[in-house]
């Protein structure tokens, strides 16, 4: 059985022509293993690929996302698609909305939708999705997609470069390390040099060093400790830091 049509053939004329295996959750591994066949052609499967992201229900764009989230799993079996950057780069829109950088396309989309975009970027072609957080962090000009960027990026690839720099280029910025990116760091840095040197310094900062001093000095800190006392386990040099005692005076 190499005709796509099988699961999916579309009559909108007369609905109950149709056939729609694709919303049956029992033949969702079967179309999947179906995408991963080598002996099907690949022209059929970028048909129905385009079949599913250009589905039309007339029925409140319910049936609509839920073919093409399908389409966007089908890319974990069949990554060569020539339809996968355009997939990857609509999930992105509808899980979050400030990755937009045309402010004319931001608008509010239902949880259920934005849930579910989320779950599917993890079910799709890894590379592709990795590839497109890698651009962003090195393309947005935004501190908030920065930093949320950067820290699903390192979630999807602990030990990622670009996500280790741009939560290494906020902190050195603000000069803060917040509970979000402290965890971030623990979770992408673990023993990464450079991580840990960065943390090691700002754990030794002198109180005019800091801006706003009053206000930042504490979460400078306690972030650089939590972060460091997760990533650095058996360096010497991290070790001896966290051992010398007092914080820097409040």
């Amino acid at each position: 059985m190499h005709d796509w049509q099988y699961f999916f053939n579309h009559d909108r004329s007369n609905l109950n022509q149709g056939t729609y295996r694709i919303f049956e959750p029992e033949w969702k591994a079967e179309i999947l293993h179906w995408f991963s066949q080598k002996d099907v052609d690949k022209q059929q499967k970028e048909d129905f690929i385009q079949a599913l992201i250009d589905f039309d229900d007339d029925c409140g764009d319910f049936y609509r996302y839920r073919a093409y989230f399908l389409a966007a799993e089908a890319l974990s079996q069949f990554p060569e698609s020539s339809l996968g950057d355009a997939i990857v780069e609509q999930l992105l829109k509808w899980s979050y909305a400030y990755f937009r950088q045309d402010k004319r396309d931001w608008q509010i989309l239902p949880k259920a939708l934005v849930k579910t975009a989320r779950k599917t970027l993890e079910l799709t072609d890894r590379k592709r999705v990795i590839a497109a957080f890698v651009h962003l962090v090195h393309t947005t000009e935004s501190r908030t997609v920065l930093r949320v960027a950067a820290e699903k990026l390192g979630t999807l690839d602990p030990g990622n470069k670009s996500a280790i720099a741009a939560l290494l280029l906020l902190m050195k910025q603000a000069k803060i390390i917040p509970w979000s990116e402290s965890c971030s760091l623990a979770q992408i840095g673990y023993k990464n040099e450079t991580v840990i040197s960065t943390l090691i310094q700002f754990i030794k900062m002198e109180p005019d060093e800091i801006t706003n001093y009053w206000l930042l000095l504490e979460d400078i800190y306690q972030g650089a400790i939590i972060a460091l006392g997760n990533i650095a386990y058996g360096n010497q040099i991290a070790i001896a830091t966290l051992r010398q005692g007092e914080a820097p005076m409040r």
